[in-house]
């Protein structure tokens, strides 16, 4: 209980980073939550859901490894003492013009319209994406400088998103934080079943 207390407390000064980490020509569209247990549950939950989506809809021999990755993800939020989620309006064009994007320029960026995704519709601007990286990345390093194990994780900003936790913000990603005998986010066996079960299935094919 003691380190958990100690750990959201840390969290705190692990979103300062997050604040004062460098923005594209200035703008901040940076956005960050940390979240309640009650919170935490919801995304763990929300993250075994999807995994029940892509089992129908992914290629059935994929399925166990889908389950194996996916709540293993999960879990590892449930036994984290806080998470953070952190996002940006990648909807938002700069203005620059560059064609990151895909697009001619960011008017056109701008008119095109978002797909149905099950996680967390694009198109983005490149700089945005820069941004959240740079945002996440200065955060990871902070927690880290505190001896706090921490992981980057898309599987909880795609199901922050569906929660709406975070709205007006997209994409999102997480950033559980955990004080523990052994870090909790390495060395999981089911990752590494996962993973060896899509390379056996790319390898038949």
């Amino acid at each position: 209980m003691q380190d958990r207390i100690a750990v959201r407390e840390a969290a705190k000064i692990i979103a300062i980073s997050i604040r004062t980490s460098p923005k594209s020509a200035g703008v901040d569209d940076i956005a960050y939550s940390i979240l309640s247990d009650i919170q935490k549950k919801k995304v763990a939950h929300q993250i075994r859901r999807i995994a029940g989506f892509l089992k129908k809809v992914k290629p059935k021999d994929a399925g166990k490894a889908i389950d194996l990755d996916w709540h293993s993800d999960a879990s590892a939020v449930e036994k984290s003492d806080c998470l953070i989620l952190i996002g940006v309006k990648g909807r938002r064009p700069l203005g620059l013009d560059c064609q990151g994007c895909g697009f001619k320029d960011c008017q056109d960026f701008a008119k095109t319209s978002s797909p149905k995704s099950i996680f967390m519709p694009g198109p983005f601007c490149i700089f945005k994406l820069w941004d959240l990286g740079i945002a996440i990345a200065s955060a990871a390093k902070c927690a880290s400088s505190l001896n706090i194990d921490n992981r980057i994780m898309f599987k909880v900003g795609a199901a922050a998103y569906r929660l709406g936790l975070l709205k007006g913000y997209n994409p999102i990603l997480g950033l559980p934080l955990s004080a523990s005998g052994k870090n909790i986010y390495f060395d999981r066996r089911e990752k590494l079943e996962a993973k060896k079960i899509l390379e056996d299935i790319k390898k038949a094919r």
